[in-house]
């Protein structure tokens, strides 16, 4: 189910109640479960789903305007709504000990999909009382190794909306966004779909998931899988696993006012996941250019056994050792927290994700 973003203030987005971004700040970067787009100044997202292979994301236009992107897409194979047999179940099963491939996966019927979307907003627009109208275009090869199949799509009712909806052959996804706005938005529609549509992607590329919203950005390497997330005024939190690892992403506002009351060292000995006591610290330079403090050890036995417990018994790759930094952002006024359990074959995955940091 789509998640709305909780703030303490209902009546501010999220980015209204910390310092303003960089007046440098020209565009909004969102990444979500793998989609990624560019979109105007000061959108934020303001719902989504927990899903990878299906899913929901919602970014909003700021202050009072109706403006707002939706994009939802879902894993092709999965487009049937028959349960699985015994008999897919155990053939699949074979074809994998005698290494054979899948068969290939239909074609999904994009304008089926299409229509039935147009169906339920034009009930929406006939409840409104709106005449409710829609136009489709003939469906069309795109990207860059004409990986993708597409149909653009306009409607006008209860308010105005101009989309897409395609399937890429790379990742499997059957994708549908949409800018809609009021019915006085035409333009402003036609100028943000622009926007969007140019930038749009859907899967991840070169191992590497971008996860963006308000002024965050890190790239996370993409077998990890979103576990908990919390949004709040003030402080993001998100919680990636594999298998057991763990990738912890943290990020508080105000700063200037958390640093005259704390060290960083301080401060991140009273959020981390592990006690810091016996484990090693040394400071290094981010890429940004931030001084940062980094914690490294072997996880004792206890947090060894909470980290299996948590990750419901998940064998593969159990975490023996802990690595967390954190630093402090003077451009962005933010403080950024990164702590990795992981297993002694994963070693250098705390830089790897530091390095792809974005803090301002």
């Amino acid at each position: 189910m789509p998640t709305e973003i909780e703030t303490n203030q209902p009546s501010q987005s999220l980015a209204e109640t910390e310092t303003a971004p960089p007046a440098s700040q020209t565009r909004t970067v969102v990444g979500w479960q793998g989609i990624r787009c560019v979109l105007p100044p000061d959108w934020n997202v303001t719902g989504f789903s927990m899903e990878h292979e299906s899913g929901y994301l919602r970014v909003d236009a700021p202050g009072n305007s109706a403006l707002t992107v939706q994009i939802r897409w879902m894993d092709a194979a999965s487009q049937g709504n028959n349960a699985p047999t015994l008999y897919n179940l155990l053939a699949s099963r074979v074809r994998k000990l005698l290494r054979r491939p899948e068969p290939p996966t239909p074609k999904p019927d994009l304008k089926g999909n299409l229509e039935r979307v147009l169906k339920e907003t034009a009930r929406q627009a006939k409840k409104a009382k709106s005449r409710f109208e829609s136009s489709i275009k003939p469906e069309k090869t795109e990207g860059e190794h004409d990986e993708r199949m597409a149909i653009n799509f306009t409607w006008s009712g209860n308010g105005r909306g101009q989309g897409k909806i395609w399937h890429c052959a790379t990742c499997n996804r059957v994708v549908i966004a949409q800018v809609v706005g009021a019915a006085k938005d035409q333009h402003a529609i036609a100028d943000i779909a622009s926007q969007l549509f140019a930038s749009l992607h859907d899967h991840s590329d070169n191992g590497y998931t971008l996860w963006a919203l308000y002024d965050l950005q890190a790239q996370i390497p993409q077998d990890f899988r979103l576990e908990t997330q919390k949004l709040l005024s003030g402080y993001l939190h998100l919680a990636f696993a594999r298998g057991g690892e763990k990738i912890l992403l943290d990020r508080w506002g105000l700063a200037n006012m958390t640093l005259k009351k704390f060290t960083l060292g301080e401060w991140f000995a009273n959020n981390a996941a592990v006690r810091l006591k016996g484990l090693q610290k040394e400071t290094f330079t981010t890429p940004q250019g931030h001084e940062a403090e980094r914690y490294s050890g072997r996880l004792s036995l206890f947090a060894r056994i909470r980290a299996l417990r948590e990750s419901l018994g998940a064998l593969g790759r159990i975490p023996t050792r802990f690595e967390g930094s954190i630093w402090a952002c003077a451009e962005s006024n933010k403080i950024y927290a990164l702590q990795v359990l992981h297993s002694a074959r994963t070693e250098g995955l705390l830089t790897e994700v530091v390095n792809r940091c974005v803090c301002h």
